[in-house]
């Protein structure tokens, strides 16, 4: 997993702008809160399908990108093992988005 995008998921849960979690991030996506996903690639299948469908079903579809896996992302961030991470903030998610981006 690329280090800038840890740095900038770091920034962001400091910043208040990291939400955690499977549950936490649907909701996010159904109040127009979050504007990326970060899924880990190591990720169940259900809840790939679970994201993908409350995505689906929202006007506005918020961009998902698989990257790393779930104990390296959580260790870094100091959080339980977790495979779904939303950003909030457009700023923190165009730069993540960038750097995927150039990565790939």
């Amino acid at each position: 997993m690329n280090s800038r995008i840890l740095n900038l998921m770091q920034f962001s849960r400091k910043a208040g702008k990291l939400v955690p979690g499977l549950d936490a991030c649907v909701r996010g996506i159904n109040h127009n809160v979050i504007r990326l996903i970060i899924m880990a690639e190591d990720t169940s299948v259900r809840t790939q399908n679970n994201l993908v469908k409350a995505n689906s079903n929202n006007p506005s579809p918020v961009k998902i990108i698989i990257t790393g896996t779930q104990q390296e992302i959580s260790y870094a961030l100091g959080l339980p093992i977790t495979g779904v991470f939303g950003i909030s903030d457009k700023n923190f998610a165009a730069k993540i988005l960038e750097y995927w981006k150039a990565e790939a």
